[in-house]
């Protein structure tokens, strides 16, 4: 299938403002924090001498 053909249907109108987040990036903003303690918290227990 050629490219044009996919691409030509994401797209239905004129760009609107935004007015606030969608949910996805609020998902992914609280995903990315997650996994930003998770790896520190997994280093620092890592790397830790008891």
């Amino acid at each position: 299938m050629p490219l044009a053909t996919m691409t030509a249907a994401a797209h239905n109108g004129t760009p609107q403002p935004r007015s606030h987040p969608e949910w996805s990036d609020i998902g992914l903003f609280v995903f990315a924090i997650g996994a930003v303690w998770l790896l520190r918290h997994l280093m620092r227990r890592r790397h830790r001498k008891d």
